[in-house]
C-alpha cells in the first residue's frame, strides 16, 4: 500500500488530492495519505480508501475472534488439557503444576514455595482457568504432548519423557511416526499412559483406522492409565484379531470383523 505524507498545514490539500487527483494503486484503490505533525515526524491521521479500511477492520475483528476460545462442536480435535491430559482422569487434578512457578512470579514476584496458602490457592485457581480455556493444535493436525515410556534398548532405567503424538478417534490412543520402516516411515499406536502398543502401519490413515477398531473391540480398557497387566489372554487374542483385519497394509476383507469384548 503506497502512502504519501503531508505536513499538518496541508491536511486540506491531502484530502482534496485523495478525492480528486485520481492517483491509484495497482488494484485501483486511491493511494493513502498520512498527515504528519508540525515536525513531520509523528503520524496524526491517515486517509484510506474505503475498501482498504473495511479490510483492516475485518482483519482486526478476525484476529480478535481468533484469540477467544470457542466451546462449540465445530472446533477441530485439538489437545485440551482438561480432557486429554493423563492428569485429567478420574480422581486426579488438572496438570496445574507446570504453571505454578511462572504464575507465582507473574502475580506475586516470588517463588511458588514462598507463597502463603491463600496465594497458592489463587495461583491454582488461575492455572485451572487457563487450562479450561486453552486449546492447542487448532490447525487440525491433532498433535498432542503425551508422557512416553522410553523404548530405547540401552536405557539403564525405565523413565518417561514428553513426546508429540497424533490423536485418534479412541480416547487415550495416539499415533507416532517412526523412521524404522523398510521403505520409510512406519506408524505406531501408543497409549496415553506411555505404552507402545503396536507398530508397523504403512500410513497414518490405516493406523488411525486400526486405533478406532481397537477402541471399539476393547472398550473397557482405560488407555490413559493402561499397563501391560491390563491385557488378559482374551483381550490379547481380540487385539491380534483386530490387527489381522485392520492390517499394516490396509483393511483385509478376508478377515472377520472382531466382536467387542464385554468384560475382561
Amino acid at each position: 500500500m503506497t502512502q504519501i505524507s503531508f505536513p499538518l498545514g496541508q491536511a486540506n490539500e491531502a484530502l482534496d488530492r485523495f478525492l480528486n487527483d485520481g492517483e491509484r494503486e495497482y488494484n485501483g484503490r486511491r493511494m493513502s495519505r498520512n498527515i504528519l505533525d508540525a515536525d513531520n515526524n509523528e503520524c496524526l491521521a491517515v486517509i484510506l480508501d474505503p475498501a482498504e479500511h473495511r479490510e483492516l477492520l475485518d482483519d482486526h475483528r478476525a484476529f480478535q475472534a481468533s484469540q477467544q476460545p470457542k466451546g462449540d462442536a465445530d472446533l477441530p480435535a485439538g489437545f485440551r488439557p482438561y480432557l486429554h491430559s493423563p492428569n485429567a482422569t478420574e480422581n486426579r487434578l488438572l496438570p496445574t503444576e507446570p504453571l505454578q512457578m511462572p504464575l507465582a512470579h507473574a502475580m506475586y514476584g516470588k517463588p511458588h514455595n514462598e507463597l502463603t496458602q491463600t496465594e497458592k490457592d489463587r495461583v491454582t485457581g488461575i492455572a485451572i482457568h487457563i487450562l479450561l480455556r486453552v486449546t492447542l493444535d487448532e490447525d487440525t493436525q491433532g498433535a498432542v504432548p503425551i508422557l512416553m515410556i522410553s523404548h530405547a534398548k540401552d536405557d539403564p532405567e525405565p523413565r518417561q519423557y514428553w513426546q508429540l503424538a497424533y490423536k485418534t478417534d479412541t480416547d487415550g490412543l495416539f499415533l507416532r511416526a517412526t523412521d524404522n520402516g523398510f521403505l520409510g516411515e512406519e506408524w505406531q499406536i501408543v497409549t496415553g499412559s506411555g505404552l507402545k502398543l503396536l507398530s508397523g502401519w504403512f500410513s497414518r490413515e490405516d493406523a488411525g483406522r486400526a486405533a478406532a477398531a481397537i477402541g471399539r473391540v476393547l472398550p473397557y480398557i482405560d488407555w490413559m492409565s493402561a499397563t501391560s497387566e491390563d491385557f488378559t489372554d482374551a483381550s490379547k487374542k481380540a487385539l491380534a484379531a483386530t490387527v489381522r483385519r485392520y492390517h499394516f497394509t490396509g483393511l483385509r476383507e478376508d478377515q472377520p470383523e472382531p466382536e467387542p469384548l464385554a468384560t475382561t
